[in-house]
């Protein structure tokens, strides 16, 4: 009875990575991500964000993303408008796929803090997406190259008029393929 458990077990996670998962190409996926980032200026960030991708073709994906980042030691608040295009590395069945990729994004802050300029920069980034049937999960890491000028700053921005928010950031989390 043990043995018959087993083989059924392995089939039906084989048939669940033959049928479904994290395929690229001709497709729509719509995602949430935790997300975190380590500001030079403003110190650490955390908050999490939305990702619709477009799939034309296998090797290629485009993406628009919002999200919300808060860096409580600072007291403010980031809201990056970001799109990337992505070069997607299909493997195993088209199960796993690495991908690397650039974008752009214009950056909103609000905040006692400090008033910080909304501005534009960009960032290259380097991920992993994991099909799970029609569900997959996603890592990436990233660097923002982001400057901001600023005015009445208070606490640990008050001597400057340019904020660095240059930094490393890691999105985790999940998509939805249709």
């Amino acid at each position: 009875m043990k043995r018959k458990g087993l083989i059924g077990l392995l089939l039906a996670i084989a048939m669940s990575l033959i049928v479904g998962g994290c395929s690229h190409g001709s497709g729509v996926e719509f995602g949430a991500f935790a997300a975190s980032l380590d500001s030079d200026d403003l110190g650490d960030g955390y908050g999490g964000g939305a990702k619709l991708e477009l799939n034309p073709i296998d090797m290629v994906s485009i993406d628009a993303r919002a999200s919300w980042i808060q860096f409580d030691d600072t007291d403010i608040d980031m809201v990056p408008l970001e799109a990337a295009a992505l070069l997607n590395f299909p493997m195993f069945w088209e199960h796993i796929v690495p991908y690397i990729g650039a974008g752009v994004g214009y950056y909103l802050f609000d905040g006692s803090g400090a008033d910080l300029d909304d501005e534009v920069g960009f960032f290259p980034l380097a991920g992993l997406e994991v099909g799970l049937h029609s569900v997959s999960f996603l890592a990436e890491a990233r660097w923002l190259f982001l400057e901001s000028d600023v005015a009445g700053a208070k606490g640990e921005l008050r001597n400057l008029t340019e904020a660095d928010i240059d930094g490393f950031g890691v999105n985790l989390g999940v998509l939805f393929r249709f």
